[in-house]
C-alpha cells in the first residue's frame, strides 16, 4: 500500500512529521511487563494452541492460577467492549509475523499494533463523511452545543497494561502537560486543541470517569482526527509519565540528562512513543518488548489487560506475540512475501511492478492477495508554476490553453499500457471513484488524445509560428520550451516523463527532463524556481487538515508551490506574504475556510463540492491516470481478516477491522 508522498502540517507543534509518526501515540502507548513469562510456553509459527478455548489466553490462566496474574474477571473492565469477528470467533496462540521497510515506517506498527483511540473507524469504510464513528477506548461521547463541545466517559474499570487504573488524570495530562504544554509545543499547539482565538480549549472533569473539551465555536473534523490519525493523544497514562515533566517530577531534568538529552522536553517525546520506551504503559492488544532499533525487530506480546472481548465472552487478542522484523528495503519484503515469511503485510510492496511475482507465488508462499483502494488520486501530475518570478514564464503557464493543448498531446494509454501494466484510465488530477468527492468531468477533461485538439489549443494560446525545427515560436521568437523537475528516485514519474517530452514534441513544444534528488527538488519548488514539476496527485481532504488540498487550490505553500506558491503564502500568511491570486481563486481559497469552520459533514461536503467546480475551472495539474489497484497478502490460515482496505491513510488500516480478533487455524 503506498501513501502521498506530500509532507502535511505536523499535528504536534513542536514536533516534526517524521517525529510525529514515531512519537505521536500516547493513546497507542506500550508497557514492559517485565518479570511475566507467560509467553515462553506458546507455540510458534501460525499453531492454534486448539482445545476449548475458555475465557482467557491459557498462558494467561496459568498465571492466575498460580496468584502471579489477577483473575481475568478482575483484569477486564465492568463493561469491555464486545467486538464481533469478520468470520467466526477464534482460537487461541501463534506468532504473527510481519515486516517494516527501515524504522521510518512506524505507521504499520500504529495501524496494525497500536489502533485504539477513543473513538474508531467502524469496519465498514466509506470515507469520511459517511463512515460511522463508534466508542471504542470510551464507553461512550457525546457531541454538544452544534460541534463547540465534546464529552467521552471513559468504562469502568479500564486498566493500562500494568494493571493500574486508566482515570480522567490521563486525559488531563494528555491536554495540559503535552498537547498544549507551550515547552513541548515551542514552536506553536496544534490547531485541534485551540479556538479560533487561538487559545486553549477549556477542559473540565466532569465526574471520575468523564470529560469534556469545549470551544469559543464549532470545532469540525475533532472526532474524525481522532479517529483518523495515529498523531492524536486524548490519553496518557500519568502514574507513569509524571516523572519525566518538571512539573510534576522533580528529578525530571537529571532524568533526561542521564539519558543523554539535553532537555526535558527532547526525553518527554520518546517516552510518550510507544515503539521506542516499552516500559510506557499501554490499551493496545500488544506490548512491546523492546525499542525499535534494539535488535532486528520489534516482539510485542499479548497485553494481559486488554479490554476487548469477542461474543463468547473471551479475552481478545487471539494471537499471542507479534514479530515485526526491520528490513532495509522493499525488494527484501518482496521476497519474504514470496517465500510465505510473512502472514498478514500491507505496506510497500504492492506496487504494480511487483505483482506479478507476487500473483505467481501465493500457492508457493500459502497466501492470498488483499484488495486496497488506492490513496492515491493520479498516478503522475505536471504543475506550471503560475506564480513564477519571471513575468514572460509567468504569463505562459498561466495561459490556460497552453496547459490544455499539452493535455490533449499526451497519448495516456501508452503510459498506461508501458508504465503501469493496462491498470488504470486517462484521468486528471481529480478524486476518483468510489470517492464521496468522484467527479466524471473533472477527471476526463481535456484527457482525449489528439494532437488536432492539442494544436487548436496552443494556436489559441498564441503560439501559431514554428521554427525550421518544428518547435514553436514564443511573441520573441524564442522556441517554447521549459524544464519539469522530477524527483529522481520515482521511476514511474521518470519513465512516464520520458513518454510526454515525445508527446509534446509532435506538437512543437520542447520540454526539458531533470532528475533531482528529493532533498534538491523541494529546495527548488518550494523556492519556487520551478517552471514545471511532477508528483502524484493526491486524495481532497475533507475533514483532516489542509495537507491534501493543495492539489484543488493553494492551500498548503510547500505543495502548492508547484502551481502557485505565491498564493498560497498569502492565503496562509494574512495577506502579510506572497501574492493576492485573482478573484476566483480567493473565492475558492474562502469556500475552503468555510469548509473547514462546517461541523456538518453533508453541508462540508456540499462546499467542497463547490471548491472542485473552481478546480475544475482553473485547471491547475495536468493528470496523467487513475492509481492502479493495490494490494497486501494474508496466508491462507489467518482468518477475519477482511479482503479489501481503503489505502487512505485516514482510514488507518488495517486498525479498524480489529487485529487482536485475527487467529491462526493449525499451520499452513
Amino acid at each position: 500500500m503506498t501513501r502521498d508522498r506530500t509532507p502535511s502540517p505536523p499535528p504536534l507543534g513542536a514536533v516534526d512529521r517524521r517525529t510525529l509518526l514515531r512519537a505521536g501515540g500516547g493513546l497507542v502507548a506500550a508497557a514492559s511487563l517485565a518479570g511475566c513469562g507467560f509467553f515462553d510456553t506458546e507455540p510458534e509459527g501460525g499453531q492454534s494452541s486448539g482445545g476449548s478455548k475458555g475465557r482467557e489466553a491459557p498462558a494467561l490462566k496459568k498465571q492466575a492460577d498460580a496468584g502471579k496474574l489477577p483473575k481475568v474477571a478482575d483484569r477486564l473492565p465492568d463493561t469491555p467492549l464486545k467486538v464481533t469477528p469478520l468470520e467466526k470467533t477464534g482460537a487461541y496462540g501463534g506468532t504473527w509475523h510481519s515486516a517494516m521497510v527501515t524504522q521510518e515506517d512506524v505507521t504499520w506498527l500504529h495501524t496494525s499494533l497500536g489502533y485504539e483511540p477513543l473513538v474508531a473507524w467502524a469496519a465498514d469504510w466509506q470515507g469520511v463523511a459517511k463512515t460511522e464513528m463508534v466508542p471504542n477506548v470510551c464507553e461512550k461521547y457525546e457531541v454538544r452545543g452544534d460541534g463547540k463541545e465534546f464529552v467521552f466517559t471513559l468504562r469502568p474499570g479500564l486498566k493500562w497494561s500494568d494493571g493500574e487504573p486508566v482515570t480522567t488524570d490521563d486525559f488531563e495530562f494528555a491536554f495540559r502537560d503535552y498537547n498544549t504544554d507551550a515547552d513541548i509545543n515551542n514552536k506553536g499547539v496544534y490547531e485541534l486543541w485551540l479556538s479560533k482565538s487561538g487559545k486553549p480549549a477549556r477542559f473540565e472533569k466532569v465526574d471520575e470517569r468523564t470529560v469534556r473539551y469545549v470551544y469559543d465555536e464549532p470545532k469540525p473534523g475533532f472526532l474524525e482526527e481522532i479517529a483518523g490519525t495515529s498523531g492524536v493523544a486524548m490519553l496518557m497514562p500519568a502514574h507513569y509519565l509524571r516523572q519525566f515533566h518538571p512539573g510534576h517530577g522533580k528529578n525530571a531534568e537529571a532524568l533526561a540528562k542521564k539519558a543523554g538529552h539535553d532537555g526535558w522536553t527532547d526525553y518527554m517525546i520518546l517516552r510518550v512513543d510507544p515503539w521506542a520506551n516499552p516500559d510506557l504503559p499501554t490499551l493496545n492488544p500488544w506490548v512491546a518488548r523492546n525499542e525499535i532499533g534494539e535488535g532486528s525487530s520489534l516482539v510485542a506480546e499479548r497485553n494481559p489487560y486488554y479490554w476487548k472481548v469477542d461474543p463468547d465472552g473471551s479475552q481478545l487478542p487471539y494471537i499471542d506475540k507479534v514479530i515485526v522484523e526491520i528490513i532495509q528495503d522493499v525488494e527484501v519484503e518482496v521476497l519474504k512475501v514470496t517465500n510465505g515469511d510473512l502472514d498478514m503485510q500491507l505496506n510497500n510492496f504492492g506496487t504494480i511492478r511487483n505483482k506479478p511475482v507476487i500473483a505467481r507465488s501465493r500457492d508457493k508462499g500459502g497466501y492470498r492477495l488483499i484488495e486496497v483502494e488506492p490513496d492515491l488520486a493520479n498516478t503522475v501530475i505536471i504543475g506550471f508554476n503560475q506564480t513564477h518570478p519571471d513575468p514572460e514564464k509567468r504569463r505562459l503557464f498561466a495561459n490556460k490553453d497552453f496547459r490544455i493543448g499539452l493535455s490533449h498531446a499526451i497519448d495516456r494509454q501508452k503510459i498506461i499500457d508501458t508504465i503501469f501494466g493496462g491498470q488504470g484510465e486517462p484521468w486528471q488530477c481529480g478524486p476518483v471513484e468510489g470517492n464521496e468527492l468522484y467527479d466524471a468531468e473533472l477527471g476526463t477533461q481535456y484527457t482525449e488524445y489528439s494532437e488536432a485538439r492539442a494544436n487548436q489549443a496552443l494556436d489559441r494560446a498564441g503560439f501559431t509560428r514554428r521554427g525550421g525545427d518544428g518547435v514553436r515560436r514564443t511573441e520573441d521568437g524564442d522556441p517554447l520550451s521549459f524544464t519539469v523537475l522530477v524527483v529522481s528516485d520515482q521511476p514511474d514519474q521518470v519513465d512516464a516523463l520520458d513518454l510526454i517530452r515525445a508527446d509534446w514534441k509532435k506538437v512543437g513544444v520542447e520540454a526539458n527532463i531533470q532528475r533531482l534528488a528529493e532533498t534538491l527538488y523541494w529546495e527548488r519548488v518550494e523556492a519556487g524556481q520551478s517552471e514545471a514539476a511532477s508528483w502524484q496527485g493526491g486524495s481532497f481532504d475533507l475533514r483532516t487538515g489542509a495537507g491534501g488540498n493543495h492539489y484543488y487550490l493553494p492551500s498548503n505553500p510547500r505543495g502548492s508551490s508547484r502551481f502557485g506558491g505565491e498564493w498560497a503564502k498569502w492565503y496562509t500568511r494574512d495577506g502579510k506574504d506572497g501574492e493576492r491570486p485573482p478573484a476566483r481563486i480567493r473565492e475558492q481559497l474562502d469556500l475552503f475556510d468555510r469548509m473547514r469552520a462546517t461541523f456538518d459533514p453533508k453541508e462540508a461536503l456540499g462546499l467542497a463540492q463547490k471548491i472542485l467546480d473552481i478546480t475544475k475551472e482553473q485547471f491547475y495539474y495536468i493528470g496523467i491516470s487513475t492509481p492502479p489497484s493495490e494490494y497486501g497478502i494474508v496466508r491462507t490460515h489467518v482468518h477475519n481478516v477482511p479482503k479489501r482496505f481503503s489505502g487512505a491513510l485516514v482510514a488507518q488500516a488495517p486498525g479498524p477491522s480489529n487485529p487482536s480478533t485475527y487467529f491462526f487455524s493449525g499451520k499452513a
